[in-house]
């Protein structure tokens, strides 16, 4: 284009060679300049002198239509120029020092994590990995969740729906729920003063428990914050059924019918979804990993009467997968001698069943029949 700098979408940059402009731009400084011949007095500009060189001094006046410019460093002022010698206004200032500086500080801080991650970097990039293959499996459940849970080579999709079965609103839900609560706690034990009495050191677990759930129900309220009444069409009967059966299976001590269940649910699952996007993060899901099963069930719960099939997927694959590699029955298990644990699991059916009797006028849920089968087989298996 016949100039003597570059233009590039209307700005152009100059590398400072001298000390005239010194205290506001340094010897080796980069300048970027927008190309505008529209400039103010105080403005950093940078134009042709009286010699044709390229300049970049400070516009501190005009004079007889003529601009009057100066370094910062300088004390005198430059010969006059006119506006057609302007190629523009300095908007930036880059430092070629402080980019060292700062690329150093960055290399160093890096050398020091590597340093303190040093142990781990080696046994993942260096040691062979056949030493892990070889080694026995833990037989405890591992205190990590694997990511392949959550994935599968399958394309499978959930059940269309399948039109209204049952409508219920979800403010009643709260209400009945609440309720629930309170009669929960007063079939506890209490002392004199109408606390409830849970087995020593229980406080802190149920606090947890109790802190997880309420965290995730106001998720899944945000998540679905349209949703005002839910609909229990087919798709979601069976899976209200189902989380009915295992925690009845549960409440009378049936793992092997508890096992073949988890392995084979009456629902499709899916997997085509993005954990953090429907808000199952890293964090909270190692923090449900943590849970008792009785609280991945009340959670199953809670998604189904929010119409959730994300979220209920993503909680059902952590809690199958904990129960298929639960060998010493840790996990699949409730305590007998935990009246705390047994009160969960009565309070979770119950509510259950209570919302069934309240709603289902046309007796689809069934879940009576659900608890006779759970109970007759489990006096087989006995």
């Amino acid at each position: 284009m016949k100039n003597d700098y570059v233009n590039l979408f209307g700005f152009s940059f100059f590398s400072v060679r001298s000390g005239s402009m010194t205290g506001t731009i340094e010897v080796n400084d980069i300048i970027i300049v927008d190309v505008n011949k529209n400039v103010h007095e105080n403005d950093i500009i940078t134009y042709y002198d009286e010699h044709d060189d390229i300049v970049t001094h400070r516009y501190i006046k005009t004079e007889g239509g003529k601009l009057i410019t100066q370094g910062d460093a300088n004390n005198t002022q430059d010969a006059p120029i006119d506006r057609d010698d302007v190629i523009g206004k300095v908007i930036f200032v880059f430092s070629p020092n402080l980019a060292v500086k700062l690329f150093s500080v960055i290399l160093i801080i890096a050398i020091f994590l590597v340093l303190i991650n040093f142990d781990e970097l080696i046994k993942k990039y260096v040691l062979d990995s056949d030493e892990t293959d070889n080694k026995k499996p833990d037989p405890k459940i591992p205190e990590v969740l694997p990511q392949d849970v959550f994935s599968s080579p399958e394309d499978r999709k959930n059940y269309k729906s399948s039109g209204l079965t049952v409508s219920i609103p979800l403010y009643e839900i709260e209400r009945m729920k609440k309720m629930h609560e309170v009669e929960t706690n007063s079939n506890a034990l209490v002392d004199f003063e109408g606390n409830v009495i849970d087995e020593p050191d229980n406080t802190n677990r149920k606090n947890k428990e109790k802190e997880l759930i309420d965290l995730i129900e106001s998720l899944l309220r945000v998540k679905n914050d349209n949703l005002h009444t839910t609909k229990i069409n087919k798709e979601w009967l069976e899976k209200f059924q189902y989380v009915y059966k295992l925690v009845n299976i549960i409440s009378i001590g049936d793992t092997k019918s508890l096992e073949d269940a988890v392995r084979h649910p009456s629902f499709k699952e899916i997997y085509d979804y993005d954990l953090d996007k429907i808000g199952l993060y890293e964090n909270l899901r190692n923090r449900l990993y943590e849970m008792p099963i009785y609280v991945f069930l009340k959670i199953l719960c809670y998604a189904v009467l929010y119409n959730d099939a994300e979220f209920f997927d993503a909680v059902f694959k952590i809690m199958k997968y904990k129960v298929l590699i639960d060998k010493n029955g840790i996990f699949k298990n409730i305590s007998k001698e935990s009246n705390y644990e047994k009160r969960q699991v009565k309070a979770l059916i119950s509510f259950m069943q209570k919302l069934s009797l309240s709603y289902d006028n046309n007796k689809v849920f069934e879940l009576d029949r659900i608890e006779r089968l759970v109970k007759i087989k489990g006096y087989v298996n006995d």
